[in-house]
């Protein structure tokens, strides 16, 4: 037996909260897979329902289905199989993302294996004033962008978001000022002021 959807009418169409409690609509069905699969100890009918429904809502969408009907990867881990019909979802079943995957294999999707992703720490050096301070001051005589100055950094093993980055944007900037200094007083050593 499904749970009705609740009605919305005058006042209560426009309210957002109100339209969020009828969105979903939990099968008896539906809600014992749940049960069963979260593997609660003591389940309680009206805790298991509020949980599931907050699991829906964190909910997003997970592979594809035939028809009306929508697969939603939730928080914990397992995978309500949704029917949409006039703006309601019937929580039709809960599966394990295995059943999930096998279901979508059954129906001839095919399932490209996702390469592993590699997080990849690199050692970097302890940062030398003197070294970036020169490395600086040949970046801005050279001209380099901002974008090749930091890939020369970590192929130099230093880190352009940490501390040597903020050394050598430190040492980078005093040369662009020093640059200024030198072009003011080149102008007003041309251009004296003198009084009338």
């Amino acid at each position: 037996m499904t749970s009705p959807p609740i009605p919305l009418s005058g006042p209560e169409r426009g309210n957002p909260l109100r339209a969020m409690a009828s969105r979903f609509v939990i099968t008896d069905h539906g809600l014992d897979r749940f049960i069963e699969r979260a593997e609660f100890d003591h389940p309680e009918s009206a805790q298991s329902r509020e949980l599931l429904l907050a699991e829906l809502e964190r909910g997003v969408p997970f592979g594809g289905q035939v028809g009306h009907d929508a697969l939603y990867l939730l928080p914990c881990g397992l995978v309500a199989a949704i029917a949409w019909e006039d703006g309601n979802g019937f929580v039709k079943t809960v599966l394990t993302r295995e059943q999930a995957i096998a279901n979508m294999e059954a129906q001839g999707a095919v399932l490209r294996p996702v390469r592993p992703f590699r997080h990849e720490v690199r050692e970097t050096r302890a940062a030398s004033s003197a070294e970036l301070r020169a490395l600086a001051e040949q970046h801005f005589k050279a001209g380099v962008s901002k974008k090749e100055r930091n890939a020369m950094l970590r192929e130099l093993g230093y880190d352009p978001a940490g501390e040597a980055g903020e050394i050598y944007r430190a040492e980078y900037g005093a040369a662009v000022d020093a640059m200024w200094a030198r072009k003011r007083q080149e102008y007003w050593r041309r251009h004296p002021i003198t009084n009338q």
